[in-house]
């Protein structure tokens, strides 16, 4: 690395469209209609963020947040590995857990319906 420029091995949803496909519920949850707010991007890593965002301030009524906590918990887990991996340039263990991760969103998707 030079003295200013830093390599990193980064990540990014390839086809941000295909999150909503994949998970309805958790993108209804995330960026329900009329939310002027949402984040630009809405990737897989991105839909995580916004939801805990939207729980914490209490948009997310109490039930269906306290029926997906555990798996956004996990999940948010998961992402904080998964970024700790890329930091160090593991790329096996990012990919591992970038399914990982994608597993847990199912588990999400699936309490949240």
């Amino acid at each position: 690395m030079g003295k200013l420029l830093q390599v990193r091995v980064s990540a990014s949803t390839i086809d941000p469209g295909k999150v909503e496909k994949i998970w309805p519920n958790l993108s209804r949850l995330a960026y329900p209609a009329g939310n002027d707010y949402a984040p630009a991007k809405r990737g897989v890593l991105e839909i995580i963020e916004t939801l805990r965002a939207r729980m914490v301030v209490g948009e997310v009524a109490k039930p269906v947040a306290a029926l997906i906590e555990p798996s956004l918990a996990k999940a948010e887990g998961l992402v904080a590995r998964f970024e700790e991996a890329l930091g160090s340039w593991d790329v096996n263990t990012a990919r591992a857990l970038s399914e990982k991760i994608e597993d847990a969103l199912d588990e999400v998707e699936d309490r949240a319906s």
